[in-house]
């Protein structure tokens, strides 16, 4: 099998091994809601038949449900796990509050207690490493960070079998329209990326300025971040926030794993990563700080790590401020714009100003044709409120009636 379809197909099984995952913590933050929600009713003065309105699985449709979307993801913190035991109403009321004086739980429980929330979560980083941080090592960015999308529509589809969640005829149109998209960004994407030559991935990583290239994204970065704590905060500055960090962890994973795989296939040679950052006389005078980790790599998996944690933050507060069918779709495209560009000029893969002008029209035609299906994806829902929300509208209708 060549180094483009073997790079394929792991990018392939990975994310459908992160759909799975997706799914799993989905499932995880269901049973948390529902075990919430019968611990609610179970608190209700008189006991729920006294009052119909409420159910011991009422509320449960935030977490998952026909009113789930397919971005709805297990990691989207929108009020779904978080305690609510400071908000005014709610808590450990008397006579005139919802739950007992005994009652001691105000929320559902945090996340990571929930066995399949954390399994689901090492499938998504198993998923990552193993799947789309292999494939770097083999493809450019442009072919796998479009493939990220694979996840989604695995997540929506097992959510549908095991979750009731119920796919539209619209969605299924969505689902062609968007693998099109790829199919399109595929077919000009580069086949020949420099990381199947070892000597020309290495001359383009010490050629192309890598150091220089993160030091000038931390700089922006901090320019950005700084506007958003400042309270300049709008969707663009989350997106792209989240796509910059998103960028820098599909650059240092491809150079890590990258360096790791010609170090295992030519044992005999010098690191490869010190060729690239030291020079090929001093090298040989480097020592391995870690097994055979130098401080090349070592310096890309701490910014890998970096990365990971930078993009999950700033996108779980802009899925914190922002509906997630309004933010998904633009991070979507927007991550992959910036990851692709950022691959292309650090590892020039493409092959002339002919190709990458091809390159670039089907490219950004295949993001649109993506964006216009991930349209077709969105389900129709009805407003669920959160639950400690529904704790003060029942604390005050069960006032009304004292």
């Amino acid at each position: 099998m060549s180094g483009y379809l073997f790079g394929l197909s792991a990018a392939i099984l990975g994310n459908v091994v992160i759909g799975t995952g997706q799914c799993m913590q989905k499932y995880g933050l269901n049973r948390l809601q529902r075990e919430w929600d019968n611990k609610r009713a179970m608190y209700l003065e008189g006991g729920a038949a006294a009052y119909p309105g409420v159910s011991a699985h009422e509320g449960g449709h935030a977490y998952g449900g026909t009113s789930s979307s397919m971005f709805a993801s297990a990691v989207d913190i929108r009020s779904r796990s978080a305690s609510v035991s400071n908000q005014p109403g709610v808590g450990r009321t008397g006579k005139a509050g919802l739950l007992s004086p005994g009652a001691q739980e105000t929320g559902p429980r945090a996340r990571y207690t929930s066995k399949a929330w954390v399994a689901g979560l090492v499938l998504n980083y198993a998923g990552e490493l193993f799947g789309n941080s292999l494939a770097l090592s083999y493809l450019s960015a442009s072919v796998v960070a479009p493939l990220g999308i694979i996840s989604v529509i695995v997540n929506m589809l097992l959510a549908e079998r095991f979750l009731g969640e119920r796919v539209t005829p619209n969605q299924r149109f969505g689902f062609m329209v968007i693998m099109a998209g790829v199919g399109l960004i595929l077919l000009v994407a580069p086949r020949r990326s420099a990381a199947e030559d070892a000597v020309q991935f290495v001359e383009a990583v010490s050629q192309s300025g890598v150091l220089g290239f993160f030091g000038l994204i931390y700089v922006i970065q901090a320019a950005l971040i700084s506007l958003i704590r400042a309270g300049h905060r709008s969707l663009f500055l989350y997106v792209l926030v989240a796509s910059l960090f998103g960028s820098m962890n599909v650059m240092a994973s491809k150079m890590l794993t990258m360096f790791v795989r010609l170090k295992i296939a030519f044992s005999g040679i010098p690191n490869p990563a010190d060729i690239a950052f030291y020079g090929a006389t001093q090298a040989e005078d480097t020592k391995p700080v870690v097994w055979f980790l130098t401080m090349p790599q070592i310096i890309a998996a701490v910014c890998m790590g970096l990365s990971i944690v930078g993009q999950e933050s700033f996108r779980q507060q802009a899925l914190g401020r922002y509906p997630v069918m309004q933010f998904q779709p633009v991070f979507f495209a927007t991550f992959n714009v910036v990851a692709t560009l950022a691959g292309l000029l650090l590892f020039r893969e493409l092959d002339g100003w002919a190709h990458a002008a091809l390159f670039f029209s089907v490219f950004f035609a295949g993001i649109g044709v993506i964006a216009y299906g991930s349209k077709f994806l969105q389900k129709a829902r009805s407003v669920v409120l959160p639950s400690h929300i529904r704790l003060q509208k029942d604390n005050l209708e069960h006032n009304k009636m004292l």
